[in-house]
């Protein structure tokens, strides 16, 4: 096949990934696409006799690179991304447990609040089989125990107005007066005491059985081997030191035997790759998909004290967060959890421990990224370069680049003189891996297909099998 034929393949393909893209999404601008898969266009071009598997790990390759320089942020880091299409999947780790152990595709992380997604999850399944039901009222539970008039589903939803008379998370608090703060929970707009994590603690309690189906669902139907709030197993990081969970509100809960709906989850990489296989293959039914994914009510801070909805001049404020989920707002509102190219059934979820997951049914494509900032009292100091996003270890600083130090998800800037001149989130630079874990599945499924073609124009079978069938790969970004 000559360049030029090969060439049109090429921008053919492109254009049907990015229409099936623009389709699923309701992008209204695109035309970055075309910028990401020029990349992948001079890779192809230059190697139009090369074997699949070389084209792949050029685009590998590029990608483990970040990978390696987010991983100098933390004392360790896991991620796992899957195309179901392609079939790609890689997975990366790279750091220390601790100063003896190495982080591995076994290592557990702390999930954080990615423990509300299993929660909602479980909920939704014993909706389904008629085992719960989401539109009852919290009160119809445990014999009224929790006097909030809310169905279910709008309760998980409620956010920052569910409010407490007290701490949850006090020092050394009993086990009595948790229970009486948490149970003292009311829609109020004066107190002080703001826990967005609530209505998953209060629909854990509630669920029936809820550490019994827990297990049935996730350990035993989805394979998920190495999830559990269960700390007893396995390599764990992403504590604190001498800390079970990072969550104050979790360490209370967990120390009176407690198992909370909101956080203290432990779980892999795979894990949450299989936790996407499960959701992708009807663990759920679309109905339940969907209603996770739905605001039920306007932006939390509007509710009504009874829990209606609040008007604004006569229109219903969104929120683009469902029941525990970030999802794209069917208005195009973006934020930075969730990249822009995903579907408009799209969710995300993050964790204050540096962990983040997304799940796109609709493109099947997922990703995510495990960290431990806490787990190290060591400051470490990194340099980015501006040009392509490399961060480099560093001693000295160096001239053509920002200079960083990083304690725990504290981020200072420094200038050439090493003032401190600004302060910048943890996820100014966690954000760019986001972006980086989706589109290297993009552009590895434009590769394919434009390699796929190929072959089949020339009536060729001369393909390395990775084109097709699914490849599973595990790399280590450790020097």
């Amino acid at each position: 096949m000559d360049v030029q034929e090969y060439l049109n393949i090429i921008i053919s393909e492109e254009y049907k990934l990015i229409y099936e893209l623009v389709k699923n999404g309701n992008l209204s601008n695109y035309h970055y696409l075309v910028e990401l898969f020029d990349t992948v266009k001079d890779k192809l071009i230059s190697m139009n006799d090369g074997f699949p598997k070389e084209i792949y790990d050029l685009i590998i390759n590029d990608y483990l690179k970040t990978v390696k320089a987010i991983s100098l942020l933390v004392p360790g880091l896991s991620t796992g991304i899957k195309d179901e299409k392609s079939g790609v999947s890689i997975y990366t780790y790279d750091g220390k447990v601790n100063d003896d152990m190495i982080v591995d595709e076994n290592t557990r992380f702390d999930l954080a609040s990615l423990t509300k997604l299993f929660t909602v999850i479980e909920t939704l399944k014993l909706n389904e089989e008629g085992k719960f039901d989401l539109n009852r009222l919290v009160s119809d539970y445990k014999d009224g125990k929790y006097e909030l008039d809310i169905p279910i589903e709008k309760m998980a939803k409620f956010y920052y107005d569910l409010r407490t008379d007290g701490r949850l998370d006090d020092k050394d608090i009993s086990l009595e007066e948790f229970q009486r703060r948490l149970l003292a929970t009311k829609i109020m707009k004066d107190s002080t005491f703001v826990y967005s994590d609530i209505p998953f603690i209060i629909l854990k309690d509630i669920l029936p059985d809820s550490d019994c189906y827990f297990h049935n669902y996730f350990n035993e139907e989805m394979n998920l081997l190495d999830t559990s709030y269960d700390i007893s197993f396995g390599n764990l990081t992403g504590m604190r030191e001498g800390e079970k969970v990072n969550d104050s509100k979790a360490r209370i809960m967990e120390s009176y035997g407690i198992h909370p709906g909101h956080a203290g989850i432990f779980s892999t990489s795979k894990d949450l790759i299989k936790l996407f296989d499960n959701l992708n293959n009807g663990f759920l039914s679309n109905e339940s998909i969907i209603r996770m994914i739905t605001p039920a009510i306007s932006t939390p801070i509007l509710l009504n004290l009874d829990g209606t909805i609040n008007l604004d001049n006569g229109n219903v404020k969104r929120v683009n967060r469902g029941m525990g989920v970030y999802y794209k707002h069917p208005e195009g509102i973006r934020i930075s959890d969730i990249p822009d190219v995903m579907s408009d059934e799209a969710f995300a979820i993050t964790g204050f421990t540096g962990t983040w997951a997304i799940f796109d049914l609709k493109n099947k494509l997922t990703a995510n990224f495990l960290a431990n900032p806490f787990s190290s009292k060591g400051e470490r100091e990194i340099v980015i370069a501006d040009d392509d996003f490399k961060i480099l270890n560093c001693n000295n600083y160096f001239e053509d680049g920002v200079k960083f130090k990083v304690f725990e998800k504290n981020i200072k800037i420094l200038n050439n003189d090493g003032m401190v001149i600004n302060s910048v989130p943890f996820t100014r630079i966690t954000n760019v891996l986001k972006e980086e874990l989706i589109y290297t599945l993009l552009k590895l499924r434009f590769a394919k297909n434009v390699l796929m073609r190929k072959a089949e124009l020339e009536q060729s079978g001369v393909l390395d099998d990775l084109v097709h069938k699914t490849f599973e790969r595990t790399k280590m970004v450790r020097k």
